[in-house]
């Protein structure tokens, strides 16, 4: 009788753990790729939604299979991350490390923004300090710049269009 309490006492407890083993598994399995080829999504999350079948691909049950052995050997979130990064190589990180070369990842946007951003102020800069542009004034301009009709210019422009709609 007391070996039954204590079964009944332990049952849900080690279902709890499974269940958090499980959860565990499942957030290391988050910050891996499938490895399946068909998608770029956390093997914690590869559903396949819209093909064949809609539900996690063979492969990343496997590994999320293969995650959940190594906790159930004690194994830190770290130590499993680093073994399936052996197993899989670099590639299988759904977003690179914030260390190392993967850092270069990282900082690329920012100095990509920067570089932009400091050529466009220096384009501007360039632009407002460039002298106006000397304009040749053509026949009848006045000492203003602007151009004053006379009937002669005129005349001599209607010659011209009636010359060139001619031919």
């Amino acid at each position: 009788m007391v070996f039954v309490g204590a079964l009944v006492l332990t049952v849900p407890g080690a279902q709890r753990m499974v269940a958090d083993q499980n959860d565990r598994a499942h957030q290391v399995g988050a910050k891996l790729k499938c490895m399946c080829g068909g998608c770029d999504q956390s093997a914690a999350k590869c559903y396949h939604v819209g093909g064949q079948y809609s539900g996690p691909c063979d492969v990343a049950k496997q590994e999320i299979k293969q995650i959940d052995d190594q906790i159930a050997q004690g194994k830190s979130d770290e130590q499993v991350l680093q073994a399936m990064i052996a197993e899989y190589g670099p590639l299988a990180y759904v977003e690179p490390p914030k260390s190392g070369f993967g850092l270069v990842a990282w900082l690329m946007p920012v100095l990509y923004l920067l570089a932009g951003t400091t050529l466009v102020v220096l384009i501007m800069k360039r632009w407002r300090k460039r002298p106006a542009a000397v304009r040749t004034a053509p026949a009848g301009a006045g000492a203003d710049g602007g151009i004053h009709l006379t009937p002669e210019l005129l005349e001599r422009a209607r010659e011209q269009a009636r010359r060139e709609t001619e031919d």
